[in-house]
């Protein structure tokens, strides 16, 4: 029994090293000092560097990129976390005509690709005139339908003893969501804040449609910039610049791990 431990701790740690070798790769690659040195195994001190990450702080608009992320992913996830979990505990607790048919409309949105409503997205972001501002790429992505699905899940198997205890007390129902609801909600709500970030602050297709002014652009646009046109012709400078834009992403795995794992129990697909 314990040699069968010990393989699937294997085959584990084997599938985690594959996992974690293209950032490894990536990483390591970063700091090399000359693009003709690369693959070449561990080479001497003097081939590694910050050179490379000087150069993007320096010479292009990283900072003023990673600040409209910052500002645009924050927002969006901010966002979500208020619409998508009234949307999903409407959807869990009132009834209403129509109820199930806008669930499966829900359901419908989460299995189609992106890429199939670029063009409409975009029709409607024009018809706005928000073409090239933050509030195009910020208001159209407010709510996400897997968001909505993950905390409807969830509110269908919280207690209603809970509820009807607090309007007992003479809440209203806004009151016992905002009161009692939310503050009970805090895994769901962190899984779905995590994911959500995760997305936008990685998303390159539609923010690349949305804006054209570099100032606007956020960090995935700047570091297409910087790989292909006139910011820098060096691989090991672009893989610096995708570092950097990894590094949060990877900080806030770390720090709310936990909580992704922890609702899983509470949130389950029935």
């Amino acid at each position: 029994m314990k040699n069968k431990h010990w393989l699937i701790y294997l085959i584990l740690i084997f599938l985690s090293l594959l996992a974690i070798a293209p950032f490894i790769w990536t990483l390591y690659n970063s700091f090399i000092l000359n693009d003709l040195d690369m693959n070449k195994g561990f080479l001497s001190l003097d081939k590694y560097g910050l050179d490379n990450y000087i150069y993007i702080f320096t010479r292009s608009k990283v900072l003023r990129w990673t600040l409209n992320s910052i500002f645009v992913t924050l927002t969006i996830t901010i966002g979500n976390l208020v619409f998508n979990s009234m949307a999903g505990y409407a959807l869990a607790r009132f009834n209403f005509k129509g109820r199930k048919i806008l669930f499966y409309y829900v359901l419908a949105i989460m299995m189609v690709p992106t890429q199939i409503i670029l063009i409409p997205i975009f029709l409607q972001i024009a018809n706005l005139n928000m073409i090239n501002s933050y509030a195009g790429l910020i208001i159209p992505f407010l709510i996400n339908p897997f968001g909505v699905f993950l905390m409807r899940q969830f509110y269908l198997d919280f207690p209603k003893a809970i509820e009807e205890a607090a309007r007992i007390d003479g809440l209203s129902n806004f009151g016992v969501f905002s009161r009692i609801i939310i503050p009970l909600s805090k895994g769901p709500l962190m899984t779905q804040g995590i994911l959500i970030f995760v997305w936008n602050w990685n998303s390159f297709t539609l923010p690349s449609i949305i804006v054209n002014s570099t100032d606007k652009f956020t960090l995935p646009l700047g570091i297409y910039q910087i790989t292909n046109t006139q910011y820098i012709a060096s691989v090991t400078k672009a893989l610096s610049a995708m570092v950097l834009t990894l590094l949060p992403t990877i900080i806030l795995y770390v720090l709310f791990q936990k909580y992704l794992t922890s609702s899983k129990a509470t949130s389950g697909i029935k």
